[in-house]
């Protein structure tokens, strides 16, 4: 198992050896998605992922903060990585992107700002997997985590603005106290290698804690990309990858 990946994968095999599907002569990608998405907690995997991140926290610098970042493949298919884009410089942490998660595996990662002077862990990931009728599909999710919680989002901008009074008082009154959000897309295969990142960091931005990509008018028929994140220095982001109606 690779690093930073949690369970043993969910395979035809797996469900052959379960009541509900000894006698069934086609298991499907729906009915392995379905049993990976109900063995999302089996065998303490999701806590063996959460102690993993814990411990990469630690290896940071703690003043600095980052988003803890959970991703669990319940789409009936392995899922592997695309690309990634980071906003403000942040970056990945300790360990690299996982290059693929199984079907019913997590997969965990750390993302850090680049200094206390740009405090944000602002970025995107993007994996690769199937819609409900085989074709390929990207799965995208976006997080906007400004992790210096004393200090306003928009801090650049008033200081550049500091001598317009209004402006000042603007940027201040304009506060998102939320400070944290995330977003999620499936679109169609490559469309993430000439998307607009300025227009997805914008809905990013407006999203707020919890988003589920099937409310998307542009979702990929089928998919279902759920997330949702804490509220502190290090929050923790939970994304499931998985089919609807399973």
């Amino acid at each position: 198992m690779g690093d930073g990946l949690f369970g043993n994968p969910i395979t035809n095999s797996t469900l052959e050896g379960l009541p509900d599907y000894v006698d069934k002569k086609n298991i499907e990608r729906k009915d392995r998605a379905r049993v990976a998405l109900n063995m999302k907690n089996a065998e303490e995997k999701s806590v063996r992922a959460g102690q993993y991140l814990q411990n990469m926290k630690e290896q940071c610098n703690g003043d600095l903060g980052g988003t803890l970042c959970l991703l669990y493949n319940a789409t009936g298919d392995p899922i592997r990585y695309v690309t990634n884009k980071d906003f403000y410089e942040g970056h990945v942490g300790p360990t690299p992107y996982p290059i693929e998660i199984a079907n019913g595996q997590w997969a965990a990662f750390l993302h850090v700002p680049k200094s206390t002077k740009s405090p944000y862990s602002v970025g995107a990931i993007v994996y690769r997997g199937k819609d409900p009728r085989g074709v390929d599909c990207d799965w995208m999710v976006s997080w906007d985590n400004a992790t210096d919680k004393e200090t306003y989002r928009t801090k650049d901008n008033v200081i550049k603005c500091a001598f317009v009074c209004l402006f000042l008082f603007l940027s201040f009154y304009n506060f998102d106290k939320q400070k944290v959000q995330v977003y999620s897309e499936v679109r169609e295969k490559d469309y993430f290698f000439s998307c607009d990142w300025e227009a997805i960091y914008k809905k990013t931005q407006v999203s707020g804690v919890c988003h589920d990509g099937v409310k998307d008018a542009n979702n990929r028929h089928g998919c279902s990309l759920s997330a949702s994140i804490g509220n502190s220095r290090f929050p923790i982001l939970i994304a499931v990858f998985t089919l609807q109606d399973v």
